[in-house]
């Protein structure tokens, strides 16, 4: 074969060559390009649902302490209105006419004493319960078999109406103030029920 021939063949060997050379490094970098493009779609995708579940949790937290502070803001309204309930519990109370307030504590006074302690009283009650005060309690404790030698005195403290009963070094409080605090855990519970259960049904969806 003529040398001629001979480099002719080796000419379209190397070119066919380079071609499927070329072909097959096109092949190859589409294919990592391809590979690449999903990697990256993946990670996207990854990196926006990530962030998605963090803003869902910053809402939910957001959500929580919003929710939180409403029913913190709530409890401290039922307080203060409890609270005025009560208050306007004692006014009323230290606020009834002579002839009621002087009954209320005569009979008080008649379930609580013995009949030989010491019956203090504000000297602000002094004019509506009477001069005669003092004989009228002793008059009720006799009656019901009790001693009935009660001593009674008045001190310029407002007491916040009722009385304080002292026998020795013990003294027994029985001021609308101290009664209402004593029955407070109990009222509070009903107050809150009938002040806030029936509206808070009518409110609900």
């Amino acid at each position: 074969m003529p040398l001629e021939d001979i480099l002719e063949k080796i000419s379209e060997r190397a070119l066919t060559l380079k071609e499927e050379i070329l072909a097959s490094a096109k092949a190859e970098a589409e294919s990592k390009i391809e590979a690449a493009r999903e990697d990256a779609s993946r990670i996207e995708a990854e990196i926006l649902r990530e962030a998605e579940a963090q803003a869902e949790q910053i809402k939910s937290i957001a959500a929580s302490r919003s929710d939180m502070q409403q029913k913190q803001m709530l409890l401290g309204v039922k307080q203060e209105l409890i609270s005025q309930v009560f208050d306007e519990a004692v006014k009323r109370l230290a606020g009834l006419p002579g002839d009621e307030y002087r009954a209320m504590l005569i009979d008080l006074v008649g379930r609580k004493a013995e009949g030989s302690e010491e019956l203090i009283l504000s000297a602000h009650d002094e004019p509506r319960l009477g001069p005669d005060f003092g004989n009228a309690v002793n008059q009720v404790l006799k009656a019901q078999g009790k001693a009935g030698n009660l001593k009674v005195s008045y001190i310029p403290d407002r007491l916040g109406s009722g009385f304080i009963l002292k026998k020795g070094l013990v003294a027994d409080n029985v001021t609308f103030p101290a009664i209402l605090d004593l029955i407070r855990e109990d009222l509070e519970i009903e107050l809150a029920r009938v002040l806030f259960e029936d509206r808070e049904k009518e409110s609900a969806p």
